[in-house]
């Protein structure tokens, strides 16, 4: 055992004089093989001069290359003795301090590669790939965003990984606790587009470099031409700074376009398992399209579905929830019996409701 730790101590300072970024797998592969070809050339020699049965053998050559050295069997003719001092002292027991050493090396090279982001992933399975992070706060975000994708049904299971040069020495601790995948780069560059495993990509997020600046747009359009040229059917939601290019985006093959809200990260994840919603959803936020409207009024012991195929038949808009003494109740059940003092309701900008219109389709 002392002699094993030397030959060990002696590579590893001969290691330190390498380049690491050699070819670590093809070294172990044939130290690997050599190592058996001594094995076997040894229990050959037993075999022959000695006349011990094959499995004798070759356990008496693999207790000797691993030090073990048991003391049931023992080489008996001068010329096994001779072998086994070539090829096991001398040779197989430094190949495999060379091939532990190595394989030590190889690990640590693959751990650091991947935790710097600049692992190849050979086979990446369907996975969700998010491309480019936010300026600010960061970290947050992707937390948030990646909790959301793991607990929503339609996403839950898939690999994420992150294609980003916010963190040239590793993802933050939050993100690597769930799981993360990372790889260091810029998507437009095209060799690192090309080595994400984009053609095997089911979901596509193209985060806006700079959710500020139309100015991102250009960048996002490029990955998204990029993306389409080699994976035809991954789901790919995009952010668009300015309003003027969704439909551009739309037309080279973003199913979902929306505009950068970094205050709420789940919203991408909803568009994303449900395309369409986004384009209701934002209709919300402009005046001019339709919107959320709070209507006074008090009522009793009507049920929901009353009060929502009521309001739709009379024009009063479509209710979204109700507001009682214990708060807003959203989306309650068809069959509950509601009291409440006013209604919230989506309506479009030429509906004029009021607590009168509303009164006269629940009276009716």
């Amino acid at each position: 055992m002392k002699r094993y730790i030397f030959l060990f101590s002696i590579l590893k300072r001969h290691r330190a004089t390498r380049h690491l970024s050699g070819n670590l797998a093809q070294r172990i592969v044939k130290l690997l093989i050599f190592l058996l070809i001594l094995v076997c050339v040894n229990s050959l020699a037993l075999v022959v001069f000695d006349g011990m049965a094959v499995g004798d053998a070759f356990w008496l050559s693999s207790t000797t290359v691993t030090t073990v050295g048991y003391g049931d069997l023992s080489p008996s003719s001068w010329q096994a003795r001779a072998v086994t001092v070539v090829c096991m002292y001398l040779l197989a027991i430094t190949v495999l301090s060379l091939l532990i050493a190595e394989t030590v090396d190889w690990r640590v090279f693959v751990a650091e590669k991947k935790r710097k982001g600049q692992w190849e992933w050979k086979s990446m399975p369907e996975h969700i790939q998010i491309i480019n992070t936010p300026n600010e706060d960061a970290e947050r975000y992707l937390v948030r965003l990646v909790k959301q994708i793991q607990i929503t049904p339609e996403l839950a299971g898939l690999p994420v990984q992150v294609l980003t040069r916010k963190y040239p020495d590793g993802l933050p601790e939050s993100l690597t606790r769930l799981h993360v995948l990372h790889r260091s780069g810029i998507a437009e560059d095209a060799d690192v587009l090309k080595n994400i495993g984009l053609d095997s990509a089911k979901y596509v997020i193209i985060l806006a470099r700079d959710a500020n600046s139309p100015a991102s747009d250009s960048s996002t359009f490029d990955i998204l031409c990029r993306i389409r040229e080699s994976n035809e059917s991954a789901i790919i939601i995009a952010e668009s700074v300015s309003d003027e290019n969704k439909a551009r985006f739309v037309r080279y093959g973003a199913n979902v376009v929306m505009r950068p809200v970094r205050a709420y990260p789940e919203m991408i994840v909803r568009f994303l398992a449900h395309p369409g919603t986004e384009a209701v959803l934002e209709n919300l936020f402009e005046y001019n399209q339709d919107f959320l409207s709070r209507i006074e009024y008090s009522f009793e012991n009507i049920y929901w579905k009353d009060i929502v195929a009521r309001s739709v038949a009379g024009g009063a808009g479509t209710p979204l929830a109700y507001i009682n003494a214990q708060g807003v109740q959203t989306n309650p059940d068809p069959s509950s019996l509601c009291s409440g003092s006013a209604v919230i309701s989506m309506v479009s900008e030429k509906q004029a409701v009021d607590a009168d219109l509303l009164s006269k389709c629940l009276k009716v």
